[in-house]
């Protein structure tokens, strides 16, 4: 057993050396999901650390939602499945960091939205199911007050039905991050109108399995909500600094 003060050359404290160990097992897939990490006493004997330090990195693990420990017979501690909820805020807070430091713009933001829900709208004309085009549809219908979360609604469909978690979880967090810093609270009648005849005209595409169409249809209406949102913002930072 190395004991407390091995790996000297390593500055980090024992437990965030001993999660990093573990974290790097499970990043790699030598501890899948699903799978139990060894119990305390093996990691110690691993390690070389003590029982609270192996406690400590194992909750630093839990608190990243990479393992859950569970107590009784057949309890342990084992790696989680990753939740795209979950991920999805982790990011978002990360890209909402981005903007309110100006590391990010508008047009950055909108950039994402170009590369993935172009290609979406493409794909989803092809492989969309009857239940994912009534998803589509039933998030068109008419509202008596439009609604970022209810326009949104129908993009997250859109990327659902290209079937690749990747795009939602590149989408999602972008998809929130403008709602809070471009309120659609200053959106005007003729901005939902518009929108809604975007949205009509991409579903029409998509249900016919038109592939090139879906994705013009898409491209025009994001080409135009990024001038939307710019104007907004320009806007919000005029009523900001009165």
């Amino acid at each position: 057993m190395k004991g407390e003060g091995a790996d000297e050359s390593v500055k980090l404290p024992a437990y965030a050396v001993v999660a990093d160990r573990i974290r790097r097992r499970i990043l790699s897939g030598d501890l899948p999901p699903g799978a139990r990490l060894p119990n305390e006493a093996e990691l110690m004997q691993e390690s070389g650390f003590s029982r609270s330090t192996i406690r400590e990195a194992t909750r630093i693990l839990a608190s990243e939602h990479l393992v859950r420990t569970t107590r009784g017979p057949g309890g342990g501690t084992f790696v989680l499945r990753p939740d795209l909820g979950r991920l999805t805020t982790q990011v978002e807070n990360s890209v909402a960091l981005m903007t309110v430091a100006e590391m990010v713009t508008v047009d950055q933001l909108m950039d994402v939205r170009l590369l993935t829900e172009v290609h979406a709208a493409g794909t989803a004309a092809h492989q969309r199911s009857a239940e994912q085009l009534a998803a589509m549809r039933a998030a068109l219908q008419p509202r008596t007050s439009p609604t970022y979360e209810a326009d949104q609604d129908f993009h997250m469909q859109i990327l659902a039905a290209a079937g690749n978690p990747m795009l939602e979880l590149a989408c999602a967090p972008v998809f929130r991050v403008l709602h809070d810093r471009f309120s659609s609270e200053h959106a005007s009648d003729d901005f939902w109108s518009a929108s809604h005849a975007d949205h009509e005209r991409i579903l029409a595409a998509i249900e016919r399995g038109d592939s090139m169409t879906a994705m013009t249809e898409m491209r025009r209406h994001l080409d135009r909500l990024n001038d939307t949102y710019k104007e907004m913002g320009l806007l919000r930072g005029a009523s900001e600094e009165d």
